[in-house]
């Protein structure tokens, strides 16, 4: 109990810490926004006029001499089929040989017991 009691201080701790930064950071983003508008204020209108009109570049419009057509797709040649793959040598799958069939035939026999008797049970 001594310690449910620790641990729910601690992290109302935690929390009251948190919201404390979460108000001195606004406080101090709203005193720094105001100071920045102060002095915008103090600057007059003539030298923020002067600074907008030095800060944008000129513009400039980009001719297109000719503008390029859409490419059409090459035409489509008459293809041979692809002839027919022979099958596959018992060399490349060794897993599907009769041994294996026979393990996997083993196992689903011993699987199907053993559900077999759990259905039983019931």
């Amino acid at each position: 109990m001594l310690v449910f009691i620790a641990v729910a201080i601690g992290l109302l701790l935690w929390i009251a810490f948190l919201l404390a930064v979460m108000v001195l950071s606004g406080a101090a983003w709203t005193l720094s926004r105001l100071g920045l508008w102060m002095v915008e204020l103090l600057a007059g209108p003539d030298q923020q006029k002067v600074a907008s009109v030095r800060g944008t570049p000129p513009q400039v419009q980009r001719r297109v001499a000719h503008p390029t057509p859409p490419r059409s797709a090459p035409p489509v040649r008459d293809r041979e089929p692809h002839p027919a793959q022979a099958p596959a040598s018992s060399e490349i799958w060794p897993k599907w040989t009769p041994a294996h069939r026979r393990y996997v035939d083993e196992e689903l026999t011993l699987w199907q017991e053993q559900f077999d008797a759990l259905i039983s049970h019931r």
